[in-house]
């Protein structure tokens, strides 16, 4: 009878043992959301940008049981996020990101894999190389605690990451900027850590003018350097956090801009009859509140600054 007590003691004891250690690696472990969201294109042609995701990977590390997606990234503008990823992973901290796109093949085997699709309800390739797939990686340091939520976000700027194929001999008309320029284009940041600003712009005297608003790090714009182009594929503005295209009714909103201080830039572009937009200039703008500086204007997480403008008149 005591032989038994022991044994069934012993059980117990080992089943306490292993479900403390069940216990333990679940409090070990975090959960690690990868969205993505998009900045506009300003192409006028363009009915829908899609890039197709093969592979995410952290820390190096392919993420297990992400499917292969496809995903319009120009329908999650203003604020709105595609869910890429989410995965239990071990809790810790964590120095990259990295998003493979495949350029040949859709999510359902189709051909290309990124592609612009215009107007007329044509399909053009935006691979730009030999290469079927292609890595970008973002050398970020974030944290997952222990059950705990980590929301990383990707911005996938289009205005950087495409532009017009100027190759006659291309069957496309639209390509990816080089490879360094693409991963310029991209930035990742932590979801929580990040506000927005949003307002109106008023006394636009050019209807017919299109509108864009730049957001910069404070001290980081310089006139003749973004207004000028740069690199291989001449991007201007190329030095923006985010921008955003201002609506019909004067509305703009700039999202996930990170807790920091910054400056706020506005030009005018012209659209012609193909569809193609032209940089005019930047627009002198000024707040509506008397005495706050466009300079200047402070971010703070998981909050919204409201900064109506109006366009002055020299």
């Amino acid at each position: 009878m005591m032989k038994s007590k022991i044994s069934i003691l012993l059980i117990f004891a080992l089943v306490m043992i292993q479900c403390s250690e069940d216990n333990e690696i679940e409090e070990q472990q975090g959960e690690l959301s990868v969205k993505l969201t998009d900045a506009p294109s300003d192409d006028a042609n363009i009915q829908g940008t899609f890039v197709t995701v093969s592979e995410v990977h952290v820390n190096g590390q392919k993420v297990e049981g992400f499917a292969k997606q496809t995903i319009e990234v120009s329908a999650y503008q203003n604020g709105n996020a595609k869910l890429l990823a989410n995965e239990m992973v071990e809790a810790g901290n964590y120095s990259s990101v990295t998003v493979v796109l495949n350029n040949q093949s859709d999510e359902n085997g189709d051909s290309p894999g990124c592609y612009v699709l215009t107007d007329d309800n044509n399909k053009h390739s935006l691979e730009a190389s030999s290469s079927s797939t292609t890595e970008v990686t973002f050398n970020k340091p974030f944290a997952v605690e222990a059950n705990g939520v980590t929301n990383l976000v990707i911005d996938f700027d289009l205005r950087k990451a495409i532009v017009r194929d100027e190759d006659t001999d291309s069957e496309s008309d639209y390509k990816f900027v080089t490879t360094a320029e693409l991963i310029n284009s991209l930035r990742i940041v932590e979801e929580d850590n990040c506000g927005e600003i949003e307002g109106t712009i008023s006394n636009n005297s050019s209807s017919d003018d299109k509108l864009v608003v730049y957001a910069y790090e404070k001290g980081t714009f310089d006139m003749n350097t973004e207004t000028n182009g740069q690199g291989d594929s001449m991007v201007l503005f190329a030095n923006a956090k985010t921008s955003a295209k201002v609506d019909g009714h004067g509305n703009y909103q700039l999202s996930f801009l990170e807790e920091g201080e910054y400056e706020i830039h506005v030009a005018s572009y012209e659209e012609d009859s193909s569809g193609e937009v032209t940089f005019n200039g930047t627009v002198n703008v000024t707040s509506i509140i008397n005495g706050l500086l466009l300079n200047s204007i402070q971010v703070e997480a998981n909050s919204q600054v409201n900064l109506d403008m109006e366009i002055s008149v020299l």
